[in-house]
């Protein structure tokens, strides 16, 4: 009796990591998918400031120059 009980617990803990191995898989695979959103959002955001950055730029270097002609 007593050895049908650990066969039977060793079965449970083989099944136990199978299914903590597939669901630590689907994780990773969720929080890689994750992370390769919040790298193209970082990308976008990175376009859009130098933009910005580019387009502030130019706006000063206009009026100082149209400030310097007066």
């Amino acid at each position: 009796g007593i050895s049908n009980a650990d066969t039977t617990l060793e079965a449970t803990s083989d099944d136990m990591t199978v299914v903590d191995a597939a669901s630590l898989r689907r994780q990773i695979i969720k929080l890689n998918r994750r992370l390769q959103l919040l790298e193209e959002e970082n990308k976008e955001r990175a376009k859009r400031e130098m933009v910005m950055y580019s387009i502030t730029v130019a706006f000063w270097l206009l009026n100082s120059w149209l400030w310097f002609r007066r």
